[in-house]
């Protein structure tokens, strides 16, 4: 079953933004293009839209900024109507990010940041503190890039100077249209990952919209899976939307494979790491060697003096008339941080020498490792718990019949 639209407000979360009945008509458009939506949006969340092209989900995102202005209907953030606020005042309060991320190419990095502590009257020196603050939380050095203008960047870097920008007056409310839509794969996992390590620090409330299933569940708190003209199909967690999908065409969206999407719900920190056979940059060969035959591996990882992963070296490596450091003859690592995925993890793993990717803690240092079998067992943990789940819910059936 779905859960209702109000959930927010009936789960103990404090409601931050209410839609109320809102709509949307153009001229000229017999249906349209939103139809009296209701939903609550809890504070501290990222809650999701997503549907088919075309359903209207911009569209509502837009006019809770009121880039577009409602036909009828109410917005309430804070229980304040802001259909009645002054328009510009309230873009002020709710940063806003876009797919073509939108900087302007005649400013610095810095200037773009600051545009709206300026028209808030902002002085100086907060300004400047505020710009290399977010410059530094978005993953890239002040000194390097403040003074360094949109074209000197990569695309995933002006789409973190994007989200940096729309963090500037430190709103309590942000709205992201298709963020992470035009970059590389590669370059898409590592900034989603990036945003959710800044979200866990920061607790804004995020309206996100995207045409991506995967995406929606590897970022929302909340997905409200939405059908034409923005009628909600359902509104409800990741975890629920994927086992107990409300209909046929939430089945349908979702597609095949839910316990493989379910990885992008699981975390590394969540499951139990594996151990493997270590060596230092700087031990003998001949030890390096009777600790791998003393294994059952086919190789060893090799850990600096801060017990920092660097390579995993093989018996071939090994055997080599060498006088390099360990660190510099074996092969490179697939790394992986206690908050990734375990969907992110499998996926670094398929493309590493050895499948099997190394888990570090926040200074580097080496935790652990992920292998096939602990995602074999991750899924078979939740395919368990699916099947109870699916169980519990036939006795509650038969207990009402």
């Amino acid at each position: 079953m779905s859960a209702p639209a109000d959930v927010g407000s009936r789960d103990g979360s404090r409601v931050k933004i209410h839609l109320d009945k809102l709509a949307k008509r153009y001229p000229g458009q017999h249906k349209p293009a939103v139809d009296e939506l209701s939903l609550s949006i809890p504070e501290g969340e990222i809650v999701i839209f997503v549907g088919p092209s075309g359903c209207g989900k911009t569209t509502v995102m837009k006019m809770i900024n009121r880039l577009i202005e409602p036909t009828s209907g109410q917005i309430l953030i804070d229980d304040e109507d802001i259909t009645r606020a002054d328009p510009d005042q309230l873009r002020r309060r709710i940063g806003y990010v876009i797919q073509q991320i939108g900087l302007f190419p005649h400013m610095t990095i810095a200037e773009n940041i600051a545009t709206v502590p300026k028209l808030l009257g902002w002085d100086r020196e907060r300004i400047a503190a505020r710009v290399d603050e977010l410059i530094g939380i978005v993953g890239m050095d002040p000194a390097l890039h403040r003074k360094r203008y949109p074209k000197e960047l990569s695309g995933g870097q002006r789409q973190r100077i994007g989200v940096a920008r729309a963090m500037s007056a430190d709103p309590d409310i942000m709205l992201m249209d298709e963020p992470f839509g035009a970059i590389d794969p590669i370059t898409r996992d590592r900034l989603q990952n990036e945003f959710l390590r800044i979200q866990a620090e920061v607790k804004k409330t995020i309206v996100f919209v995207t045409h991506d299933i995967d995406e929606a569940i590897k970022m929302g708190d909340r997905i409200a899976i939405l059908r034409e003209h923005s009628r909600i199909a359902q509104y409800d967690t990741p975890e629920r939307i994927l086992v107990d999908p409300a209909d046929e065409f939430v089945a349908d969206f979702i597609g095949h494979g839910a316990s493989l999407k379910r990885l992008s719900l699981s975390r590394v920190r969540d499951i139990e790491l594996g151990s493997w056979p270590t060596v230092t940059d700087d031990t003998d060969r001949a030890e390096a060697i009777a600790a791998l035959h003393a294994s059952d591996k086919g190789s060893l990882l090799v850990l600096d003096r801060q017990r920092r992963p660097r390579t995993w070296v093989d018996s071939d490596h090994l055997r080599r008339s060498d006088a390099r450091p360990l660190s510099e003859i074996g092969l490179p690592l697939a790394v992986v941080e206690p908050r990734a995925t375990l969907s992110d993890t499998l996926n670094e793993m398929l493309t590493a020498r050895y499948s099997t990717a190394v888990v570090v803690g926040e200074s580097g240092e080496y935790q652990g490792v992920v292998d096939i079998d602990t995602i074999n067992e991750a899924i078979r943990g939740m395919r368990s718990a699916e099947r109870g789940r699916l169980r519990r819910g036939f006795d509650v059936v038969d207990e009402v019949g």
